[in-house]
């Protein structure tokens, strides 16, 4: 089933050229967000669990509700409206057989944003079923684990009754778990999350069995990944145990960091490095977050543990004020622990690179005139794009991203965009996600207050975290044009290093290439982009393709089919989720041009694609592939689309 986030990212927003549009006011955003909440509450009122719109109104799990939950949480909705309540009902019920990533954090995310104690155990079931389905390169795939069977349910909806958390230790402690940490001693120092054993008996029995017929082989992603960390921080507070896996979280963003540009793609981590996107470069913000706050919480600890006193001096002299002139015992005003700046570490290297190339993107917004989607209105990867920002700049406490207040120049394309029922317009996702995405940006939506509070308790690299460190606020150079440097010495005292621009990468210098190329060594030039060896040919091949038309464009597109049919299965899977269509078109087709029938669900699921040319070559690739036709028709709607796509998995579930 495909997920409502499905390739979870934008390449480059569309751009508006025209004079930019006076920012939206307060009272314009809060009607806004009024009209968006009255939408979702009319949407949700009607909701009951396990029955049509209740659970699962696009084919997408529970997520879809879950988030419009939180949006209308985060817009102070009271919790006895009946929207709210048909949502937690719903919520509850659905939470005890979701194994879907997205749903699965989502659903923890509500329930910990309802603060309902007796809650607690429902979101200790959830996060250990994300804990069973991280991969060992420390992210999330579309699944956790298996389907829940009739009689686990069952047998967990019994357990779960009884709320009572215990602590272990009595006569008969519980085995160690394996898929949880060892129980920390008592005592831990201030600041510290709850200790780790404080599982329900019943969830605890549940992880061990999870555990034990644990078999993570699928793959992971960035935009699946976000929404996993983000809930299992959450959990933390909840009593579970999580530290190994915001480990490997931390060690997966610090490793997959594109050095050119600063930025982090779909995938990328063990294998080919996909081309950063600015929904995933918040992504990996986001990850890296989860580092910046346990690094702050060990060095509170430390500030706060009882010094141990000194033994008197044997010296007879010792006291004598000639030899020993009192020592100053007060400190100097206005002075805290943790004050002075500490030298940057490898976390807040990467939070600046990171924040540099947001910061490039949206200073290119803003040079253009401000942000535009189709027909006036934003698109969904859009909205999707703009959440991922609002809870970077929420967690990080800042204001601006490199010279751009992110939370106007957001705003105002929002709130422009929205439709007159008072909803966001949805293709693939759907009207619910993206109305709750645009109501989590306008209200600037926390759910994970602990985490944005450690952040910044950073105070000694505030410019890292700003995305205002050496050359951030200045405005990305243009194709072709050298990068900016920054002498040692400027606001941060780092080196001199160019500005980490996604335009000084090789992939941009051979994309330059071939767009020039005279018309004799044109046929030549392409063949080296096709058969060049690295990544940086098939990123330059598809940037190229943009700037391409007629039969150029053709031929550019053609070859790049051509380059991916040398992708293994794996990696084709990634590239037909990319945010670049023109990259998930020619890997649609070098699918088809394999000839492996494996790629069948995938390219049926190209088939609810937002763009019209990888739709297109979703279906000529199912034609070659099976020889058979169920659609859709050039230019069809999104229903028919969807109407087609079922047909064909209909019939692929036959032949299987």
């Amino acid at each position: 089933m495909a997920s409502f986030v499905r390739a979870g990212s934008v390449v480059g927003l569309v751009l508006l050229t025209a004079a930019p549009v006076p920012a939206a006011t307060q009272k314009e955003i809060d009607a806004a967000i009024q009209k968006g909440t009255d939408f979702l509450k009319a949407r949700y009122k009607d909701a009951r669990p396990g029955v049509g719109i209740g659970v699962d109104p696009a084919g997408h799990g529970s997520g879809p509700i879950a988030l419009s939950g939180i949006a209308l949480i985060e817009a102070k909705t009271p919790a006895n409206d009946p929207a709210l309540r048909a949502i937690a009902a719903s919520v509850r019920d659905a939470a005890y057989r979701e194994t879907k990533t997205y749903s699965v954090a989502l659903c923890l995310i509500f329930l910990d944003r309802l603060e309902d104690p007796a809650d607690g155990p429902l979101i200790q079931l959830l996060a250990v079923r994300l804990l069973a389905g991280q991969t060992a390169l420390g992210g999330w795939g579309y699944d956790c684990v298996d389907s829940v069977s009739q009689e686990h349910e069952q047998r967990l909806r019994a357990g779960l009754k009884n709320n009572q958390l215990v602590a272990g230790g009595g006569p008969n402690p519980p085995a160690v778990n394996p898929v949880l940490p060892p129980k920390e001693p008592k005592g831990a120092a201030p600041g510290k999350p709850a200790a780790a054993g404080k599982l329900h008996p019943e969830v605890e029995k549940y992880a061990a069995a999870l555990w034990a017929n644990r078999v993570v082989n699928h793959g992971d992603d960035n935009s699946n990944t976000q929404f996993g960390l983000l809930a299992v921080w959450v959990a933390r507070k909840h009593g579970v145990p999580v530290e190994a896996a915001l480990d490997l979280v931390e060690k997966r963003f610090l490793g997959s960091q594109d050095p050119q540009t600063g930025g982090w793609g779909y995938s990328g981590v063990g294998g080919m490095v996909m081309m950063s996107s600015p929904s995933m470069t918040c992504a990996g913000l986001l990850g890296l977050s989860t580092g910046v706050a346990r690094r702050e919480e060990r060095r509170m600890n430390l500030e706060t543990a009882p010094k141990e006193k000194e033994p008197a001096p044997k010296d007879p002299k010792a006291n004598d004020p000639f030899f020993n002139p009192p020592t100053r015992t007060d400190k100097p005003a206005g002075k805290k622990p943790g004050d002075a700046k500490r030298p940057p570490d490898a976390r807040d290297l990467a939070v600046q690179a990171g924040m540099a190339n947001l910061g490039a993107v949206l200073n290119g917004h803003t040079q253009a005139g401000g942000l535009l989607g189709n027909g006036g209105r934003m698109g969904e990867r859009d909205l999707y794009f703009l959440w991922s920002l609002e809870r970077v700049g929420v967690i990080f406490g800042v204001d601006k991203i490199g010279a751009v207040d992110w939370y106007a120049h957001g705003a105002d394309a929002i709130v422009r965009s929205q439709t007159q029922d008072g909803s966001w317009n949805g293709a693939s996702y759907g009207v619910e996600p993206c109305t709750a995405f645009a109501i989590l940006f306008l209200t600037k939506a926390n759910v994970a207050r602990d985490l944005s509070s450690k952040v910044q308790k950073d105070t000694g690299n505030t410019e890292l975290r700003a995305g205002t460190g050496p050359g951030a606020t200045e405005p990305a150079p243009k194709p072709n044009q050298p990068a900016a440097t920054v002498a040692p010495g400027g606001s941060s005292g780092l080196p001199a290093r160019p500005l980490p621009t996604p335009v000084e990468d090789g992939s941009a210098k051979l994309a330059a290439g071939l767009v020039k190329v005279p018309a004799a060594d044109w046929s030549k030039a392409l063949d080296q982009m096709r058969d060049g060896k690295g990544p940086d040919y098939t990123k330059g091949l598809v940037q190229a393709i943009h700037q391409l038309d007629g039969d150029r464009k053709k031929q550019a597109r053609e070859s790049l089919a051509e380059r991916l049919t040398r992708m293994t299965a794996e990696s084709l899977r990634g590239m037909v989720k990319s945010d670049d269509p023109e990259l998930r078109r020619g890997a649609v087709l070098a699918c088809a041009m394999k000839d492996d029938k494996t790629h069948v669900p995938d390219l049926i699921d190209r088939l609810a694609d937002d763009e019209e040319i990888v739709v297109r070559a979703a279906r000529a690739g199912l034609k070659s592939l099976t020889s058979q036709d169920f659609g859709p028709a050039a230019g069809a709607t999104k229903d028919q689309r969807k109407a087609a796509a079922d047909a064909w998995r209909a019939w692929w579930a036959k032949q299987k």
